[in-house]
């Protein structure tokens, strides 16, 4: 009870937030109060309530298309059939294994009842799931494993190897933190070694490092990522005789896609800090800066890297979480059992369901690290 009272109370203060500061905005409230005016209509807030505003558009719109192209693709009655239809299954338990399916999975009622759970069940409020399961020899329902969520992603079923009614949030998170965990060092590797590359090909334009580093990213462009990445995996597991199999007790493993990763992403932030910094080499403040006498390196680092480098910090977040959703093909590549891997068994499998998860916590995701970029 107490979870569901500090949920629904920072659900109704932001609430309350909002209109109250669309209301001074608009001089409703406070109209004379400078004081007022200062905080809550700051032009900087009622934009970020604006780009929150869009983004909750964007997400709605994204758990529409989800959820009618699932029922498209998984019509319920016919998965009672395909379940539960059998000769020696009678009508009246046929009904009670199908009724409780479609509660278990959220396809009992009509379908704007459905849209309404569905909504409900992705929207943060807080919320108490169970597993309700029906014993066929003596026809009565059985409710267990109830637990607390903020969000429900829904239940699996018809998934090998795991039982159906399972929590799509308990298979999904060991799955992120395995993607999470190599996609975040790929991500140091790739700033790390991006950004020092890309301030020498700037330092030393026209140079053989310069020409050089412009080969290796028009290679990255030109040949496809997926062969890319197979490239890598013979010059790694092959020359380097580095493991090719992750597996989680081994750190060698994890380094053939985390360097994979790494190497072919470093290629865009080079290309881009070059781009800037180059940019910045024919303004107006460094050629200032030259007639004062400043040394090249005090130049560079001081006002032309701090000036090329903001562009490209906006990507940091949305590079950090996308480490969370993982890549597919490097997941496919060495057998890493990550979200990328649980989307190609969805695909592989047909389980809409699960693909319905992946794709909204997809959605979900993105619109998070765009909301921060900003």
């Amino acid at each position: 009870m107490g979870s569901y009272l500090i949920g629904y109370t920072i659900i109704g203060v932001i609430v309350l937030f909002v209109v109250f500061s669309i209301l001074v905005k608009r001089r409703i409230l406070f109209g004379n109060t400078p004081s007022v005016q200062k905080i809550f209509a700051h032009p900087l807030l009622h934009y970020s309530i604006r780009r929150i505003g869009s983004a909750i558009i964007s997400v709605t719109l994204a758990i529409l298309v989800t959820f009618f192209l699932v029922r498209l693709a998984q019509p319920a009655d016919q998965t009672c059939i395909t379940k539960f239809a059998g000769p020696r299954v009678t009508p009246e338990l046929f009904a009670l294994q199908c009724n409780a399916w479609k509660k278990e999975m959220g396809f009992n009622g009509t379908i704007f009842e459905q849209l309404w759970n569905f909504f409900y069940s992705i929207f943060p409020f807080p919320k108490t799931l169970c597993r309700v399961t029906l014993d066929s020899m003596s026809l009565t329902y059985t409710v267990s494993d109830c637990r607390n969520f903020v969000v429900d992603l829904g239940k699996i079923t018809d998934l090998p190897g795991v039982e159906d009614g399972t929590y799509v949030i308990d298979y999904m998170l060991p799955r992120m933190a395995t993607s999470f965990k190599i996609g975040i060092i790929a991500v140091i590797v790739e700033l790390g070694l991006g950004y020092p590359m890309g301030v020498l090909m700037a330092k030393y334009k026209d140079a053989i490092f310069d020409k050089i580093g412009l080969a290796y990213i028009i290679s990255i462009d030109a040949i496809p990522g997926v062969a890319y990445y197979y490239i890598w995996m013979a010059i790694l597991c092959g020359l380097f005789a580095l493991p090719r199999a992750y597996s989680a007790d081994n750190f060698l493993s994890w380094l053939p896609a985390i360097l994979t990763m790494g190497f072919t992403g470093m290629a865009g932030i080079a290309m881009w800090v070059r781009r800037f910094m180059v940019d910045e080499f024919t303004s107006d403040y460094v050629k200032f800066a030259r007639a004062k006498g400043l040394s090249e390196n005090r130049i560079m680092f001081t006002h032309v890297l701090r000036n090329a480098i903001v562009p490209l910090v906006r990507s940091i977040p949305a590079a950090i979480i996308g480490a969370l959703l993982g890549t597919y093909f490097l997941e496919n590549i060495y057998s890493i059992n990550g979200i990328g891997a649980a989307l190609l068994v969805a695909n592989n499998t047909k389980n809409a369901l699960l693909l319905q998860a992946i794709i909204i916590i997809s959605a979900l995701l993105s619109i998070i690290s765009y909301l921060l970029v900003d």
